[in-house]
């Protein structure tokens, strides 16, 4: 049996199902932002439990977990509160980035902001950007075991103001990680590129993650490495949504740091299949541990796995900080593990019928909203 130190998933969302059990598959991003408002909405606990399980089922000791929610402060906080809860009982490691989001979200700044979309899409900004302030200082107050760190959940998809409390925050030295030119489309979504809005507002440093990074050119990719920022491949989620391949040969050339992130696919494929997607072995396995490890600061290498298989991918025990968590490939909750999993299968079932009829809605104005986007 062979050993490693644990893995790093440095990128996640921390959901239960992926896209294609909630019927997302095969669309572009701009498509299934839409489609994931008709998504059946799991417990925010029992989500973040089962997610966070089946990462320790993959060899996965820590996890950079991007959290954000459109409600109003108070449930925010709430939903933050259950799924921290879900996290705590299954022993991983995590680093919460607490994200937010005020403009653009579903249609750039170039649409004419009427465009008729289906009324339960409705963002909105529910949180003010001094606000937002508050909510990180309550969050690091409640939570005290918790690492966070904060980030817009893109550059163009945050204000001005907003921005600027972001940076606020990210002056008292936490992490900063955010989403970074998943879609060509994304570049042009507001009049400022996202790197030079990073920059503007001191978001770019070596406590800096960038998720994805498809469609960065050789400057900006310059301008990420002199500034001592990392970036974190989801090639496996980059695929479903067809965004294109992240440039890592020019990456690896330009010496900039990158971990992989699994970003909430499910079981399709085992942590190392994601890597071995862009990577031959050596550089995937780099990128699973000490790549994670300067993307996210979480000490994995003080982890053991001993996998049964590595090729493909099948653990026969997992220990964090010398607590088995994993033993003889079965959690060491594995009866409640596997009570949440039907619980969020059936979930699911009886969500069907209402997430058929918001896709249909959707479906409706799809052709007139992606000819939008491309005129």
């Amino acid at each position: 049996m062979e050993i490693t130190s644990g893995l790093i998933d440095a990128h996640s969302h921390l959901r239960s199902t992926s896209l294609m059990d909630q019927g997302v598959p095969g669309a572009t991003l701009e498509e299934a932002i839409l489609r994931m408002n008709a998504m059946t909405g799991i417990d925010p606990e029992m989500d973040s439990f089962v997610a966070s399980s089946d990462l320790l089922l993959h060899g996965v000791t820590g996890v950079q977990a991007i959290f954000h929610t459109f409600g109003n402060p108070e449930f925010y906080l709430e939903t933050l509160a259950k799924t921290l809860k879900g996290i705590t009982r299954t022993g991983i490691r995590a680093l919460i980035i607490l994200a937010i989001t005020d403009q653009f979200e579903f249609l750039p700044s170039y649409f004419h902001q009427n465009f008729p979309l289906p009324p339960f899409i409705d963002a909105g900004p529910r949180i003010e950007p001094r606000t937002f302030i508050e909510i990180f200082k309550e969050a690091t107050r409640k939570h005290p075991d918790f690492a966070f760190g904060v980030g817009p959940v893109a550059p163009q998809w945050c204000s001005d103001r907003m921005m600027d409390a972001i940076g606020e925050i990210a002056d008292s030295g936490v992490r900063i990680h955010t989403h970074f030119l998943e879609s060509v489309r994304q570049r042009n979504w507001i009049d400022e590129s996202p790197l030079v809005r990073l920059s503007r507002f001191g978001l770019l440093n070596e406590r800096t993650s960038l998720a994805h990074a498809v469609w960065t050119n050789d400057s900006e990719l310059e301008e990420i490495e002199r500034n001592g920022a990392q970036l974190v491949a989801c090639p496996r989620s980059n695929k479903v949504l067809r965004s294109g391949t992240a440039p890592l040969e020019k990456w690896i050339a330009k010496r900039i740091k990158f971990g992989i992130g699994l970003d909430s696919i499910g079981g399709v494929e085992t942590s190392i299949g994601v890597a071995r997607l862009l990577l031959d072995e050596s550089h995937a396995v780099s990128a699973l541990t000490r790549g994670g490890e300067s993307s996210t600061g979480l000490p994995v290498h003080k982890d053991k796995v001993i996998w049964k298989s590595w090729d493909r991918g099948i653990v026969d025990s997992v220990e964090i900080d010398g607590k088995k968590l994993v033993d003889k490939g079965l959690l060491i909750n594995h009866e409640e593990y596997e009570m949440s999993r039907k619980f969020v299968t059936k979930t699911l079932q009886d969500g069907s019928e209402a997430r058929r009829r918001k896709m249909k809605d959707i479906d409706d104005v799809l052709p007139n909203y992606i000819r939008e986007l491309d005129r």
